[in-house]
């Protein structure tokens, strides 16, 4: 016969693997996140403005910070329920 495991254990067993998927993540995040600052910034600065190419690294720049802003908010919050 096997041992249920408990609901306790299973909430420690997915805050775990959360975690370790969120901080294999955030370095990614974060390349990615600075790379398309240059680019934005680059396009803004550039003698013939892109207009579309300008809204779409200002989106990518938008929607990398909200990743960032999530993964960072969950590393904190399962850092703070398996401890």
């Amino acid at each position: 016969m096997y041992e249920t495991a408990s609901p306790a254990r299973w909430r420690e067993a997915v805050a775990r693997a959360a975690r370790q998927t969120h901080a294999r993540r955030w370095p990614g995040t974060l390349e990615a996140l600075e790379a398309a600052r240059v680019e934005y910034g680059a396009l803004r600065v550039a003698a013939t403005i892109d207009v579309r190419a300008v809204r779409k690294a200002a989106q990518r720049v938008h929607d990398l910070e909200r990743l960032r802003a999530v993964l960072a908010r969950e590393l904190r919050v399962t850092a703070d329920v398996v401890s």
